[in-house]
C-alpha cells in the first residue's frame, strides 16, 4: 500500500465517531458480490460502526423460515443490528423488484429521518440497481389484469404465451427462449398492463436525457467483495456441506410436504422453478432424490442420486457466482462508471463510486475488507470523496475495468437468436438456444459444444448418423 493510501486508511479510522456523525450527509451504502463472500459479515461490521441498519437485498431471504436453503444469517450472529426485508413471506408468495424497490425507499427514508445509516446488502443486483436509479423499472400499475382473455394467456402453456408475445412485441420474443417462461410472461404482462411492447419501454430507459439524472441518491457508495473464483469455489463447497449437516433436506421435504397438503400454493405448479423460493438452489437439484426417497428402498440408487443432487448443487452454485460476477462488470459497475461521466466527475468523486475488496483471504480479512470499507465509507459520507478505487488493492485496477454487454438492452433491434443444431440432437432434440452473438461465439467455443461436434462426427462415420443402442441406453441413465 502507498503512502498516501496508506495515509487515508489511518485518518480514517482515526475519525472521532461523534465529529463524523455531525458532518455526515445523508447517503447510502450497498454491499455486492457473489454468493458465499462475505456480504452479510461486512455488512454488520459497517452497520456497527456507522450507526447503520441493514436492508435484505437478497429475493430468496424474504421467505419466512427457509434459513438454510437461503442462507441467511443467524439471529444470534446480527449483533442486534436491525434487518430489514428479510424472513416475512410466505413460501408460496412471489415477490417482485418492483415490491422490492417500494418497501426499500419507504425504509431508507424513516432511516434517514432517524439519522441512521441505510446499508443494503445482497447478492440480488437487480434488485440493487433498481433501487439506485430511477429509471431501472417500468412503472406499470400493481393491479390485477382484469380482461379475462389476458388473465388465460398469462396462465396458458408456455408456447402460447410465447406466441402471444410474438404477435405484439417481436423483438423482446426474440431475445427470450420460449421456456424461459418467467421472462416471457413478465414482457407479455408489461404490454397487456400498459399497451405499450416491453421493448419500447426499454428503449426509452436509455434515452440520454433520461439516464443523465436517474440516480436516486446524492451520496451512493457500492462496495464490491470480490473473491478469486477458484478459491471461492472450495468456499462454497465446504459452505453446501455444513448446509446438508444442518438440515437441509428437512427444509425442502418441508416445503414438499406442505405443496402436497395443500398448505402452501404454487401458482405455477410445484416443477416450475422459475418463481418465488422455488428458485433457490437446492431444491430442484435434489427433488429427484426426495422423491425416489418415497419409492424406492434401493440403497444403491438412492445414494446416487443424492451423490447427483449434491454435485448437481454445487456445480450450479458455482455458476451463479459466475453470473454475478457477469452482472456487475457487465452492468453495475458499467453504469456507475456512465453515470460518473455524465456528472463530469474525475472516476473517483461524486454521487456514485464503486469500491472493489478483495476477499479471497479470510485470514486478512480485517486488513483488506473491514478497515478500508470503514475508513472509505466515513470519509465518502462526510465529504463525498474516497481514495482513488483503483489504489485500494492490487486486483482493483484490472476489475474495475467494466465490461459493458455486447448483447445491452440499448441494442435490442440488433439481438439476434441462434439455435445450436449439433447439441439439439444431443439434447433429446429440445432446442438448445443462445442469445446474441456474443453468447453464441461463447458457445461455440464451449467444451460441451466440441464434444457434441465430435460425437456427431463419429456417428455420421461410423454409425450412419444414427445413434447405436449404447449411446442411448447412456443418454437414458445421465
Amino acid at each position: 500500500m502507498n503512502f498516501e493510501v496508506r495515509r487515508f486508511y489511518t485518518k480514517g479510522i482515526m475519525n472521532v465517531f461523534s465529529a463524523f456523525t455531525n458532518t455526515m450527509q445523508k447517503g447510502i451504502i450497498a454491499i455486492v458480490g457473489t454468493t458465499g463472500v462475505g456480504k452479510s459479515d461486512l455488512g454488520i461490521q459497517l452497520a456497527k460502526t456507522l450507526q447503520g441498519e441493514i436492508i435484505n437485498g437478497d429475493s430468496m431471504q424474504v421467505y419466512k423460515g427457509l434459513d438454510i436453503i437461503t442462507n441467511k444469517i443467524p439471529l444470534n450472529e446480527r449483533e442486534n443490528i436491525p434487518h430489514h426485508l428479510i424472513d416475512f413471506l410466505e413460501p408460496h408468495q412471489e415477490y417482485r423488484v418492483t415490491d422490492f424497490t417500494k418497501d426499500a425507499l419507504q425504509i431508507i427514508d424513516d432511516i434517514h429521518n432517524r439519522h441512521k445509516i441505510p446499508i443494503i446488502v445482497g447478492g440480488t443486483n437487480y434488485y440493487i440497481q433498481s433501487l439506485l436509479w430511477k429509471n431501472s423499472l417500468i412503472n406499470i400499475d400493481d393491479r390485477e389484469i382484469s380482461n379475462i382473455e389476458d388473465k388465460e394467456i398469462l396462465n396458458a402453456e408456455p408456447k402460447i404465451v410465447y406466441e402471444r408475445l410474438q404477435e405484439v412485441d417481436p423483438v423482446m420474443a426474440s431475445k427470450w427462449h420460449w421456456n424461459d417462461t418467467r421472462r416471457v410472461r413478465r414482457s407479455l404482462q408489461v404490454y397487456l398492463e400498459t399497451g405499450k411492447p416491453h421493448s419500447e419501454w426499454i428503449k426509452q430507459q436509455n434515452l440520454p436525457e433520461i439516464k443523465a439524472s436517474s440516480l436516486r441518491f446524492p451520496r451512493t457508495c457500492i462496495f464490491w467483495l470480490y473473491s478469486d473464483l477458484e478459491v471461492l469455489d472450495h468456499r462454497l463447497d465446504a459452505r453446501i456441506n455444513r448446509m446438508i449437516e444442518s438440515g437441509l433436506f428437512e427444509e425442502i421435504n418441508y416445503l414438499r410436504k406442505n405443496v402436497r397438503t395443500g398448505e402452501i400454493h404454487t401458482p405455477f405448479g410445484d416443477k416450475d422453478f422459475t418463481h418465488g423460493i422455488w428458485q433457490a438452489i437446492g431444491y430442484k437439484e435434489f427433488e429427484p432424490y426426495l422423491t425416489a426417497i418415497e419409492e424406492s428402498n434401493d440403497a444403491s440408487y438412492l445414494n446416487g442420486l443424492k451423490q447427483h443432487g449434491l454435485e448437481s448443487m454445487k456445480a450450479a452454485t458455482h455458476r451463479y457466482a459466475r453470473t454475478q460476477v457477469r452482472w456487475i462488470r457487465n452492468k453495475l459497475l458499467y453504469k456507475c462508471q456512465q453515470d460518473s461521466l455524465n456528472n463530469k466527475c474525475d472516476g473517483h468523486s461524486g454521487d456514485i463510486i464503486i469500491y472493489l475488496l478483495d476477499a479471497t483471504s479470510l485470514e486478512t480479512w480485517n486488513q483488506e475488507v473491514r478497515d478500508k470499507a470503514i475508513a472509505i465509507a466515513k470519509e465518502f459520507l462526510a465529504n463525498g470523496t474516497g481514495p482513488d478505487p483503483s489504489s485500494v488493492n492490487s486486483r482493483a485496477k484490472e476489475l474495475l475495468k467494466s465490461k459493458k454487454d455486447k448483447d445491452d438492452f440499448e441494442i435490442l433491434d440488433k439481438w439476434t437468436k441462434y439455435q445450436c443444431d449439433i447439441c439439439t440432437i444431443f439434447n433429446d432434440n429440445i432446442p438448445v438456444i443462445v442469445n446474441g452473438d456474443s453468447e453464441r461465439n461463447q458457445h461455440l467455443k464451449s467444451k460441451k459444444h466440441k464434444s457434441n461436434l465430435k460425437l456427431k462426427k463419429q456417428f455420421d462415420e461410423n454409425c450412419d448418423g444414427q445413434f447405436p443402442s449404447w449411446f442411448k441406453k447412456k443418454r437414458n441413465a445421465d
